[in-house]
């Protein structure tokens, strides 16, 4: 008799029940967000544009090839990408010959996909060089 007039418990149960389906159907009805992925070629050839574009943008990176300061370039190149993504660059004359006499890189390719952009400078001073940079592009996926 006693637990027929005690009615905190039923109370209880159903306050457990009705927190259940709450919960249950907030997980069932609002849909998981997708996680973009961003080792696709198309994202990485356009991050790639967008870095040297970046780094062209003042004439900076025309005086780093200028000067030959391949260990500035690197650097500056590794701080305009993300920290999840493998670079390589190669700087060649208007003849197709490399002028970097060691590899401007992060590390070794962390992916099979790997994106290459190929991007035109020219150097600001009365000489006008131009410089063909290759940059190579690889995300962890």
């Amino acid at each position: 008799m006693r637990f027929v007039k005690d009615k905190k418990g039923q109370v209880r149960v159903i306050e457990a029940f009705f927190a259940s389906v709450l919960i249950l159907s907030c997980l069932t009805l609002i849909p998981a967000q997708p996680t973009p992925k961003n080792t696709s070629s198309s994202n990485l050839a356009s991050l790639a544009e967008n870095t040297l574009v970046s780094l062209d943008s003042d004439g900076h990176l025309s005086l780093l090839v200028a000067s030959e300061d391949w260990a500035a370039l690197g650097r500056c190149v590794e701080s305009a990408l993300p920290l999840s993504v493998w670079f390589n660059l190669t700087v060649y004359d208007v003849n197709s010959h490399p002028l970097n006499d060691y590899p401007i890189c992060n590390g070794g390719a962390v992916s099979n996909t790997i994106s290459s952009f190929n991007y035109v400078c020219a150097s600001s001073s009365s000489n006008f060089e131009v410089y063909v940079l290759q940059l190579q592009l690889a995300a962890v996926d």
